[in-house]
């Protein structure tokens, strides 16, 4: 079953396409950066921006900065929001039921896939980002945040550890999608609300006045993959950006989890 679903998610023509789509902006920030800045002033921008051009494990690394704040939590809700709803508008889910597969079993199956996806997301921009990044910039010993050297191997790793950190961190994002989809059959709708608890929870994290809440916020802690880039690497933001989604994921798991285990499955 979970193999089933795992191959069903990633073996889907439009899921094929959003990987695809998301493969293309490391490769399109790298070209504008190497050929359309002209030697212009540099600063500003998302994190690890302006170092792209000195280094290409820079550039998977500013991708990924630049898309964890809204492209990657909508990608992620595309497939979770679909992931119940979308099979029981299309009558699939009903089948599995008729084949006494076990509901729990089936919920599992869908989160999992779910969730693997939404780490897949984070390593096609790392590992495309990196093969971009050396072809269009130099690829040599890089220079952390701290002003430490490290080897480009060491680097390279550590982009593909960040782009771990960061596909967890979008995994709140997905069980909220997966949540909503047990409630409807209407995969948009599923979408547009986890999205819509994503964006929510940034714009409440930029309010200073709500200081005392922001610890609670999904996306409180969502910057905290650049720590990995500090030598030594600063893991206390990294754990708390994860205890932060497992508490977020448990509350939703519990939701979606007794919610499909009671609905009623006409479709």
């Amino acid at each position: 079953m979970f193999a089933e679903e795992l191959k069903r998610v990633f073996r889907r023509p439009r899921n094929i396409i959003i990987l695809g789509l998301i493969a293309l902006v490391p490769i399109l920030l790298g070209v504008v950066v190497r050929f359309a800045s002209h030697g212009g002033p540099r600063g500003g921008g998302p994190a690890f921006f302006a170092e792209i051009t000195q280094n290409a494990v820079f550039l998977p690394l500013a991708a990924l900065a630049s898309m964890e704040t809204l492209i990657l939590p909508l990608a992620a809700t595309i497939i979770a929001g679909d992931s119940v709803a979308g099979d029981a508008a299309n009558g699939s889910l009903r089948y599995l039921l008729v084949r006494r597969v076990p509901r729990s079993r089936i919920i599992h199956a869908k989160m999992v896939a779910a969730l693997v996806y939404t780490l897949a997301l984070g390593l096609v921009i790392a590992i495309v980002g990196l093969v971009a990044g050396a072809i269009l910039f130099p690829h040599h010993q890089v220079v952390t945040l701290s002003g430490l050297t490290i080897s480009f191997v060491h680097g390279v790793l550590e982009a593909l550890l960040a782009a771990l950190v960061v596909g967890a961190s979008i995994f709140s994002v997905t069980m909220v999608g997966i949540a909503v989809s047990t409630f409807t059959s209407s995969s948009l709708a599923a979408t547009s609300i986890a999205v819509t608890v994503a964006i929510a929870s940034e714009v409440l994290d930029a309010i200073p006045q709500l200081d005392k809440i922001r610890p609670i916020l999904l996306s409180n802690y969502w910057s905290a993959f650049i720590n990995i880039f500090r030598s030594p690497i600063l893991a206390g933001p990294i754990y708390k950006d994860l205890l932060e989604q497992l508490g977020w994921m448990a509350v939703f798991y519990l939701l979606a989890v007794f919610n499909f285990s009671q609905r009623d499955i006409t479709a």
